[in-house]
């Protein structure tokens, strides 16, 4: 059976309904392709078969995905036979996705029986004990962390996990820390832009607003492909009414985002710009100014597009209609 790789992020995506684990190669596991197939013939088959057996399917697609009570037995995640460091990571992050912290930080530490000073393996123990509300663990492992691994072999996930806990615990009493972590993260991994948003949460943390601000602005400033710090720099912007730059900000964080497993909601990228778009129109109407109809148009399009090609966004779909239909309310020169 191939290895299947699992990457834990803190990415702005909206998640999907159904999560299949795959390889790298797309594949699914044997029985999840026996389901999901099944699950196809039944939604297309043109008989009228009995909504009964529709959803005992559906319950075993779920059951893929749902690994059942958190008081299963260890069994369930630990196979001590030939597991390696990835494997008790991949474990713990599967665990991770439906919120099981607790059963990931035991999966991590029995790992880190076998392999003690896994940067994975100790930065994935910091981030899920902490999400368990167990401070003293991510504490404990933190340490071993910051004096038994050289911060040369920190990964994205020990700048990242570590980063959290302590402005977690206290921004202002790690305010040193925190800002000595950005600084060796920008050093040590200088492409992930993970250490800019690291740094603007600080700042923010902090009461700084603007500086915060400034962080992100930086960031795209400098770099081709910021995409996190673009969406939430353009997020920041609209707040306060900067629409102008949400429009130039959006514009980069699409662009940006042109990778091959994009780590932020695109389509919510069009959604703002869309909305700084129709500001600025509607400003334009009210300052007695010339709306032209195609302006009008354009935007109405983009509105449209979005409804029918971003299911991403359906939980603004009320607003996208609202604003639609409020454009043809605009007196057009």
């Amino acid at each position: 059976m191939k290895k299947r790789r699992f990457i834990m992020s803190n990415s702005i995506f909206e998640g999907n309904i159904w999560d299949l684990r795959t390889g790298n190669d797309g594949e699914s596991e044997p029985h999840e392709e026996a389901v999901v197939g099944e699950v196809v013939e039944a939604m297309s088959d043109d008989n009228d078969a009995e909504a009964g057996s529709l959803f005992d399917i559906l319950a075993r697609m779920k059951g893929i995905i749902d690994d059942g009570d958190d008081e299963a037995d260890d069994d369930d995640y630990v196979d001590e036979n030939g597991m390696d460091a990835d494997d008790y990571h991949n474990k713990a992050v599967e665990f991770a996705r439906h919120g099981k912290y607790k059963r990931s930080t035991e999966i991590c530490m029995d790992g880190l029986k076998r392999f003690p000073l896994n940067v994975d393996l100790l930065a994935d123990t910091i981030k899920y004990s902490a999400e368990a509300g167990d401070l003293d663990t991510a504490s404990e492992h933190y340490e071993v962390l910051k004096k038994s691994v050289p911060v040369q072999r920190w990964n994205w996930r020990a700048f990242t996990f570590a980063f959290d806990y302590l402005l977690e615990v206290d921004p202002i009493t790690n305010e040193e820390e925190c800002r000595r972590i950005v600084e060796n993260y920008k050093k040590y991994i200088p492409y992930e832009e993970k250490a800019y948003m690291a740094e603007s949460e600080l700042e923010m943390a902090l009461g700084n607003s603007e500086r915060s601000m400034s962080v992100l602005e930086a960031a795209i400033a400098a770099r081709e492909n910021a995409s996190q710090c673009a969406l939430r720099l353009a997020d920041m912007q609209l707040d306060r009414g900067l629409y102008e730059n949400v429009i130039a900000t959006t514009n980069y964080g699409i662009a940006a985002s042109a990778e091959t497993q994009p780590s932020i909601n695109v389509p919510y990228l069009y959604y703002i710009r869309a909305l700084a778009k129709d500001h600025l129109i509607h400003k334009k109407e009210c300052n007695g100014e010339v709306v032209e109809q195609k302006e009008v148009d354009a935007l109405s399009a983009e509105y449209n597009l979005m409804l029918s090609e971003f299911p991403e966004l359906m939980r603004h779909a009320h607003t996208i209609k609202m604003r639609a239909k409020m454009l043809k309310f605009m007196k057009i020169a």
